[in-house]
């Protein structure tokens, strides 16, 4: 640990800690990077059209309920759903309403994940004729891999209590994992893939990259779907490529990374955070804004953790909670860029949605910055005096801190469409959905960086705090804490598949969770994003797909 000497409110010097992170890896690559000839890109939009059409007739003119079925799961893999929403809906409805009945598990499995991910309730009684009289599922389907990924992938939207899916997940894992050594592609790549994170758990696009990747070695591909289905990641690149350049810039120009040298500099992380959550063309503007608020919300994560001492947090978290821009005078002045950037940002946001007359929005995100500066203060009292509370009382400050409702509260307030008022105060309210998310993200978070660096001045993590409190050892916390996140991903299905709220908007907060899997597995990868974090960047805003023009 380096400590280093800082001018607080005069000129006395205190004592910092200082964790060397790493620099910002992509530097002005986005900004130099040549974009995409416009002649190109008149083409590759041209063509994408002509074949949307071939492949919205593909989905209308299909009877066969497997193949329907088979046809809506490789649309969705492939990440062009979102173009096909009425015509697949349609078709959903139509395959509820017909009666289905089969012993093949692999049809079955199918059909109950598709029509669960759209909220038909749709049993899990299904699954029992193929349990003996035990209620084990029989050995004689260990043999059949495509059937054992079906339900394995199946198992994955459990609702509490639904047994029967937890026992598929045992009885189909060790026999996927068996089974990977003889398989030949792409099924190979496809049980892999699923063993490492279930496709429901996946963010849309390193999932749509790796698809692509794995449809084309299949000898049944349709070339029409695929063809099409590549023009489309090439166009949301694109389009991707120049939002990012854009906040590089703008991240460039506001000057906060030089003006916090201590915290992590990662503009370019946080826009792949933005567009993991939202990726479709169309919410450009949400993940603008998304993004903004993020690149405002690292530092302040960091001078709360690391650098401010515990006298100039207390004057942060009371100039925040004012929400006065002349409370700038009483801090010190290396927290004033942050406090005048969060009132400068959120001002323009307000500018910017009062022309379609949400301005009144912004006011439910300043609440959610006001908690979590709060929650971050709690947390700094707790570091600064060495105590390790009980483990209900560390979530009530770090289930605010993970941000997931602050994400939330922005998305929906940048979003370009009507949405109740009572919708921000239930999302900023922690209902059940969005206490099971941020407990993933804080469970996943403090697994992941528990071993990061024991320079960096932590808070004690949900696994120190079961230690304490139950006398157990590390191992035996993380078990038990990786069990609550696995109940709260079934609160998550639970509360998604009986909401009244529209699934484009309970998606938002799944997304936000699938993004804490991805960057939070065996790693801090957005603290250390020199690691898997770069390869899923370089594979959704970097590598061009192949397109066969």
């Amino acid at each position: 640990m380096e400590i280093q000497p800082s001018s607080q409110l005069g000129h006395e010097e205190v004592e910092r800690h200082s964790v060397d992170y790493h620099p910002n890896i992509w530097e002005d690559f986005f900004i130099k990077n040549p974009p995409v000839s416009p002649k190109k890109l008149a083409f590759v939009k041209l063509r994408n059209d002509e074949l949307k059409t071939e492949v919205r007739k593909m989905l209308v003119d299909a009877t066969d309920t497997l193949q329907s079925l088979e046809l809506i799961d490789r649309i969705q893999r492939l990440g062009v759903a979102y173009h096909f929403e009425k015509e697949i809906n349609e078709q959903l409805l139509r395959i509820h309403n017909t009666y289905f009945d089969s012993n093949d598990l692999y049809a079955v499995a199918l059909h109950f994940r598709i029509l669960r991910q759209q909220r038909y309730h749709i049993s899990c009684d299904v699954f029992e004729k193929f349990c003996d009289e035990k209620g084990e599922f029989r050995c004689s389907l260990s043999s059949n891999v495509n059937a054992l990924l079906s339900l394995y992938e199946a198992a994955y939207l459990s609702l509490p209590g639904e047994e029967i899916l937890d026992k598929a997940k045992i009885f189909s894992k060790p026999l996927l994992e068996t089974s990977l050594r003889n398989l030949e592609m792409p099924l190979a790549m496809m049980v892999s893939a699923a063993l490492d994170v279930p496709l429901v758990r996946r963010v849309d696009r390193p999932r749509t990259r790796l698809y692509l990747s794995i449809y084309e070695k299949d000898s049944l591909f349709d070339k029409l779907l695929l063809d099409f289905a590549k023009l489309d990641f090439f166009i949301l690149q694109t389009l991707y490529q120049e939002e990012v350049r854009s906040l590089s810039i703008w991240w460039r120009d506001l000057g906060l990374a030089k003006c916090f040298p201590f915290s992590r500099d990662r503009i370019v992380e946080l826009s792949f955070w933005s567009i993991s959550i939202h990726h479709e063309p169309f919410l450009s503007g949400v993940r603008n804004m998304v993004t903004k608020l993020l690149a405002l919300l690292s530092p302040t994560d960091d001078i709360y953790d690391n650098y401010g001492t515990i006298e100039e947090l207390e004057l942060f978290t009371n100039a925040i909670k004012s929400w006065e821009i002349g409370a700038v005078s009483m801090l010190p002045k290396y927290m004033q860029p942050c406090f005048l950037a969060f009132h400068k940002i959120i001002n323009e946001f307000e500018i910017e949605l009062e022309q379609e007359q949400y301005s009144s929005r912004v006011k439910h995100l300043i609440e959610e910055i006001k908690k979590m500066a709060q929650a971050f203060y709690e947390e700094a009292k707790w570091c600064s005096e060495l105590y390790v509370p009980k483990l209900k009382d560390h979530l009530k400050a770090s289930l605010v801190t993970a941000g997931h409702s602050t994400m939330s509260c922005a998305s929906y307030m940048a979003m370009r469409e009507d949405i109740p008022e009572n919708l921000f105060e239930w999302v900023t309210s922690m209902p059940p959905i969005m206490t099971s998310s941020s407990l993933i993200g804080r469970v996943m978070n403090d697994l992941a960086s528990c071993e990061f660096d024991q320079s960096k001045r932590q808070v004690a993590s949900t696994v120190q705090c079961y230690m304490v409190e139950h006398k157990s050892s590390k191992e035996e916390a993380r078990m038990k804490l990786m069990e609550m996140v696995e109940e709260g991903w079934k609160i998550i299905n639970r509360e998604f598949m009986f909401s009244t709220i529209s699934i484009a908007l309970m998606q938002t907060i799944i997304n936000i969770t699938n993004f804490n899997v991805l960057v939070y597995k065996d790693n801090d990868h957005y603290t250390n994003s020199n690691t898997i974090m770069k390869d899923y960047i370089t594979d959704v805003l970097v590598e061009t797909v192949e397109l066969d023009l």
